[in-house]
């Protein structure tokens, strides 16, 4: 009968382990010699302090990478659709990705994404309540919890309507992985299935980060999963991470600028649109002539700040003052 350790054995073994006071070459070694051979010695290693499986597994500050994207993703979806939208981060879990397959409904869109220059790519993966609401909204619908969910998956029509809403998540997804390495995200292909999709062996772990969707009374989820291989590099990154000695000379200097920022005057102009017109017409303009802009009354408004395009906005009235609402912002070049 084998010999079951006593919980003093077992913490003064560990204690040796960590201290290097055991010398496992020896291991397996008769009593008595000096030596193992080769056919007697073999010895595997065993790690006593990282439990095995993908439920351990963790990247640090990652929440940060995904709340950031669920802030910009919502701004992209309201600009889109000129619906007010709130994405919030409610989970994340770390699991086999075989486990993640018996969670998830298998009825919705799936975007299957490209992370370079990370390896393993990442999945969009929208419930069916929110895919077939984003395809009533695309063709012009409304976008109410009331929306038919047939049961059944998606069609390739049906996919190809919300591709573009789908891809509008991938510079969304840039923004946020700036805060530990920059990629470039992009869509390989949207499809309805996940079970028939080669995209990691049942065993591989992966992280899903699971998002709450509002969009009026419409709600549903967007789950993000990426593969630990995609994410082991920025892990191994963070440790041989250090801070830069310039940055703590100056972090007197950088917080002052910031306490500064709060008090400063800029301009803030909302344009609606602009239009050209010869001296010669200003000067016969009478009272009730109306002016086409070129543009509907509740198209959105175009914020500078400084001269710069940042945001769109849409007018309205607030208190009996006349305001704007920010709706999204601007894209660099856009």
């Amino acid at each position: 009968m084998e010999k079951i350790l006593s919980k003093e054995e077992i913490s003064d073994l560990l204690s040796a382990v960590r201290h290097g006071d055991v010398d496992v070459e020896s291991v397996g070694a008769e009593p008595g010699s000096v030596s193992a051979t080769p056919a007697t010695a073999a010895v595997e290693s065993c790690n006593l302090f990282r439990a095995d499986g993908a439920e351990g597994w963790k990247l640090k500050n990652y929440d940060l990478v995904l709340d950031s994207f669920a802030r910009n993703f919502a701004m992209s979806i309201s600009t889109r659709f000129q619906r007010a939208a709130q994405i919030k981060l409610e989970a994340m879990e770390s699991m086999s990705f075989d486990a993640l397959l018996q969670r998830l409904s298998g009825r919705g869109a799936i975007g299957v994404l490209q992370l370079e220059p990370l390896t393993g790519g990442a999945l969009l993966v929208f419930d069916e309540q929110l895919s077939f609401a984003f395809v009533e909204m695309v063709l012009g619908g409304s976008s109410d919890d009331q929306t038919m969910i047939p049961d059944r998956s998606m069609s390739a029509i049906e996919l190809n309507v919300i591709r573009d809403v789908i891809s509008s998540g991938c510079p969304e997804l840039n923004k946020g992985f700036l805060q530990l390495q920059e990629i470039e995200a992009s869509l390989v292909e949207v499809v309805s299935n996940l079970r028939l999709l080669n995209f990691v062996e049942p065993d591989v772990g992966v992280v899903a980060a699971k998002f709450k969707v509002s969009i009026d009374s419409l709600e549903g989820d967007i789950t993000l999963v990426v593969p630990h291989t995609a994410l082991e590099p920025l892990q191994k990154k963070q440790q041989t991470k250090s801070i830069p000695v310039s940055a703590v000379q100056n972090s007197k200097w950088h917080a002052l600028v910031l306490s500064e920022l709060d008090h400063m005057d800029v301009e803030l102009e909302a344009v609606l649109a602009t239009l050209s017109l010869r001296v010669r017409d200003i000067l016969n303009f009478q009272v009730g002539d109306v002016i086409d802009l070129g543009c509907k009354p509740g198209a959105p408004l175009e914020v500078k700040v400084e001269n710069r395009s940042k945001f769109y906005a849409l007018a309205g009235v607030q208190d009996g003052k006349k305001a704007i609402r920010i709706m999204g912002r601007i894209p660099i070049g856009g």
